[in-house]
């Protein structure tokens, strides 16, 4: 008799939690529904709720995060609208170790390993704009057959880079090396930028420009491009908070063409 009456209890312990997630999800799909959109065009006041409800939790220190914010032209100008209750960018501790250095390939990864191997058939040199502790790095390297000969130097912000190197003591990262400053003295014939321009306040052309040569191929993915003009929004990483760009898609290949370069797939 008393196994019953506790599994009783056990139920009805349970049932305001899950009440309140049946609660919380309706209230989300609501909130994400046409009616509101059209309640909040009908009353201003309402809208402002939601905005101020919005950004509240948009200024919240989480552990993870993919919220956006504001529409502005220029980096600076999302900058001073971010939240001060969060460090700025990646280059700090806590967005620096955010993302594991290694996972699962995405099926967006399969066209950057069909290109990449190609490309490092002819010379295996790598740039890594913006690849963070080495997530291309080990995810890749058991799927390309030239990966002992390979020269990977990732490119990212001095937090990023330390962190990247700690774990590259301890991991077995043969060829991988770390750079926080893009000059002369660097050469690679081939240049990757997988999900990071959008975090540049630089422009590719002006980034590429500060190698001591053209690369012979670049390849570039998850990137935002947008038929519309080209503008600035915040992105909210959870510990931190970033600018994050949205490029209009014809400007920007054709900024990458007149460096000389020809569109091979896309």
């Amino acid at each position: 008799m008393d196994a019953p009456c506790g599994a009783d209890a056990a139920r009805h312990q349970q049932r305001p939690e899950s009440m309140g997630n049946v609660f919380r999800q309706t209230a989300k799909i609501l909130l994400e529904s046409p009616i509101v959109e059209w309640m909040e065009a009908k009353v201003p006041l309402l809208q402002a709720i939601h905005r101020r409800q919005y950004e509240r939790r948009f200024g919240r220190v989480t552990p993870f995060a993919r919220r956006f914010h504001g529409v502005y032209t220029t980096f600076e100008e999302a900058m001073r609208a971010a939240p001060k209750s969060k460090p700025m960018g990646y280059d700090n501790p806590a967005a620096a170790t955010l993302m594991s250095h290694s996972g699962p390939l995405w099926l967006s990864d399969y066209p950057v390993l069909f290109w990449l191997e190609k490309a490092l058939s002819e010379v295996s040199s790598v740039i890594d704009i913006g690849g963070y502790v080495g997530i291309s790095y080990y995810s890749f390297r058991k799927y390309l057959h030239c990966f002992e000969q390979i020269n990977w130097m990732i490119y990212d912000v001095p937090a990023v880079a330390q962190a990247g190197i700690e774990i590259a003591r301890r991991e077995s990262s043969l060829g991988l090396s770390f750079t926080t400053d893009l000059n002369s003295n660097i050469q690679a014939h081939t240049v990757l930028a997988l999900g990071s321009l959008q975090f540049c306040e630089h422009d590719l052309p002006e980034l590429l420009s500060r190698l001591g040569s053209l690369p012979t191929h670049v390849i570039l993915n998850k990137m935002p491009l947008s038929e519309g003009p080209d503008f600035v929004t915040l992105q909210d990483l959870g510990p931190a908070v970033c600018p994050y760009r949205i490029f209009n898609s014809a400007r920007f290949i054709q900024s990458v063409e007149n460096l000389g370069y020809r569109l091979v797939d896309h």
